[in-house]
Parts: structure tokens; sequence; C-alpha cells
């Protein structure tokens, strides 16, 4: 997540003034958490923490100031915006036929380096022609949140894994049943190859 697609996204569901003001809030509430924070040494989580939990946090926070009761699904509606543009992007690729193949070879290393142990445990449970498979038992999400009093918002990145890979393309099946920020004891992450089913 960058600035820009959140200047984007507020100025969907505010006028110019309004998504002017509240992302100047943003960014003062990011600097403000961000200079009070222990930063991480593990490169992926400080990531993690830096691109996606800090903005959608400060975001949530400057909106709780001005209506406590709708924060929540606004911030839901405009993160949801804000990453369209992964979805657009698995898509994109969706549309090859080998593209349930890139995923089975491309997601071993790719959670490995992107959700180390330092932040999920994750248990591997099949990476074959038929489907990868893996349930999540830990979140550096759901555990950053809860630090900040925002568990709350666990679930709006959970959903986003729906966004982007539910439907988005013929040659690939996208399951769930269910995550960690929805209050489960872990979450299933099922790619499936439609062509071995």
């Amino acid at each position: 997540m960058n600035q820009k697609a959140m200047q984007r996204a507020l100025h969907i569901f505010f006028t110019a003034e309004e998504a002017q003001t509240v992302n100047a809030d943003v960014i003062l509430r990011i600097r403000k958490i961000d200079s009070e924070r222990e930063k991480y040494a593990q490169k992926a989580l400080e990531k993690h923490f830096g691109e996606n939990i800090l903005p959608t946090l400060a975001l949530y926070l400057v909106l709780k100031e001005k209506d406590a009761e709708g924060a929540l699904v606004l911030t839901e509606k405009i993160t949801n915006e804000m990453y369209d543009i992964g979805r657009k992007w698995m898509a994109f690729f969706g549309r090859f036929p080998f593209f349930y193949w890139l995923i089975q070879k491309m997601t071993p290393g790719m959670m490995k380096r992107i959700f180390p142990p330092e932040g999920w445990d994750v248990e591997w449970l099949e990476g074959s022609k038929k489907q990868v498979a893996f349930n999540m038992h830990t979140c550096f999400y759901l555990n950053s949140l809860t630090e900040y009093n925002a568990a709350e918002l666990t679930p709006i990145f959970c959903g986003l894994d729906d966004l982007i890979y539910d439907e988005v393309s013929p040659h690939l099946l996208w399951k769930r049943t269910g995550t960690l920020g929805h209050g489960d004891t872990y979450c299933d992450f099922r790619f499936i190859n439609p062509k071995q089913e």
C-alpha cells in the first residue's frame, strides 16, 4: 500500500476537501505511531507493519475520531479499494492456462520470504498438481493489531485474500473456511487446480 493508493481511495468516499483533511490526519497519525514504536529487526515484518498494518491502523484511528460507529466499515471499504490493484495483477496472470502452475511453484518460496516464522506459524499440507494447501496458526497482523487494541481490523486483512483470489481466474479455485481474525483456530489457504478436481 502506498500513500497514492490511499489518496485515490479516500476521494471515492469523501469530497475532495474532506479526503485531503483525512489524508493529512492519517499521515500525522502514521508519523506519531511510527516514532513511538520499536522497529522490527526482521525485514519482512517491518515491511508488513510499515506498509500494510500502520496505514490501515492510522486510517481507522482517524476515522474513529470522526465517526466511532462507522469507522470499521469505512476502513474496510477504503482498504479494499486500495488493495484492488492486487486483484488486477492476479487477474492479469490468471488469464494464462499455466496460472495454477505459477501458484504451485512460487508459493512455497514466497511464503518463506514474505511470511517468515518470526511472524507466522505455517503448517504446510500439500504442494501438488492438485492443490497448494497450508494453514496459519499464528498471524503477525492479528498479534500486531491486538497490541494496538485494534484486533477488529484483522478480518479486513483476512478479507483481502478473498478480494485478490476469489474467482480471479478460470485456472484457479480459491477456498477458505476460517481465519484467526474471525476467531477460528487457524487460517486455511487452499489454491486448487480446477483441472485436477
